[in-house]
């Protein structure tokens, strides 16, 4: 997709880097768990036979009263992802990648590794978004310090809960898999101007810990009630996170896990605008435009009948624009 950063280059104020929706589901790593939690008579031979064994998943968990495990024996299996024009705040693109059934264990990462290596990849798409602003700006009589706070900023993360669960996961199961993040100011520098910098917003935008304002304990909600309470639809009926395990261990259901992943991104998507909406980001005629914009979208011709179905849970949402 050509983009015209044209309208950018007589800003003088840093431009806003494309924000990128996405959510993760994932899986226990069965042989990841048996290694660290099991008696020292299992062989990693055996695990790894071993690593889409659901009750055995089951018995460590009971055995070890784990509810849900540490970010690091999460396995990925699906990413979705939006790219969203920071200036008309419409989606500009997106990603769908989905582990489907595998044989061994082996495989299993293979497929692991190859999906978060084209998330990074993809998360790079539009750095060259404000390329003219950035030349304009550098061809000016800057210090090197001043330089220096003028870098690129190829991307925004947005979503929900992805500061404590989601990016955690990614960094950690790339460190797994020998992963290189192509972000080079990503995790290269580190300290308030890092991407890991918890209130660099425009590095990273976790939409719950705005929601709660990092309030943990009292003004903590999830993604499907923050919908339902602005209009939106809730979360794919029939699944939740607690199931994507059973369902891709059980029922090899990667489909189904796919299409629950990508309804919760276009869910945080219309959370998004809600909040941009609130904190003055966008006015209040842009919000009914891009409501009305997102509206057909997910009617487009071609789309999957769950989009379908978002719209019809979502009528209060998107009656704001045409009732007001």
């Amino acid at each position: 997709m050509s983009v015209n950063p044209s309208s950018t280059i007589l800003k003088m104020e840093r431009p806003q880097a494309p924000f990128l929706i996405f959510d993760i589901e994932t899986v226990p790593d069965i042989p990841l768990l048996a290694k660290n939690f099991l008696d020292d008579h299992f062989h990693e031979e055996d695990i790894s036979l071993k690593w889409n064994d659901y009750l055995l998943l089951k018995k460590i968990k009971e055995k070890e009263n784990i509810e849900f495990p540490k970010t690091i024996y999460h396995s990925i299996v699906s990413i979705c992802a939006l790219y969203i024009d920071p200036e008309t705040y419409y989606i500009m693109d997106g990603f769908k990648r989905t582990i489907p059934k595998v044989n061994s264990y082996h495989e299993f990462l293979s497929h692991e590794k190859k999906i978060i290596e084209e998330f990074w990849q993809f998360s790079m798409k539009y750095q060259d978004f404000h390329k003219h602003w950035y030349d304009h700006t550098f061809n000016r009589n800057l210090t090197e310090y001043q330089k220096s706070k003028l870098k690129k900023l190829p991307v925004t993360f947005c979503g929900f809960n992805i500061a404590n669960f989601d990016l955690m996961v990614l960094e950690q199961r790339s460190l797994i898999h020998f992963i290189t993040c192509p972000i080079e100011d990503y995790v290269k520098n580190l300290g308030n101007d890092s991407y890991r910098y918890k209130y660099a917003a425009d590095k990273v935008f976790d939409l719950m810990n705005f929601v709660c304002n990092y309030d943990n304990r009292n003004a903590r909600v999830g993604l499907d009630t923050i919908a339902k309470a602005i209009g939106l639809g809730g979360k794919m009926a029939g699944m939740d996170g607690s199931l994507v395990a059973e369902e891709y261990y059980c029922n090899h259901a990667s489909q189904k896990i796919e299409e629950y992943c990508a309804i919760d991104v276009l869910i945080s998507y219309g959370v998004f605008l809600a909040i941009q909406k609130f904190r003055g980001i966008i006015s209040d005629a842009q919000f009914k435009e891009c409501i009305l914009w997102f509206e057909r979208w997910l009617l487009k011709e071609g789309k999957p009948a769950n989009y379908q179905e978002l719209v019809k849970e979502s009528t209060k949402f998107f009656n704001y624009a045409k009732n007001t």
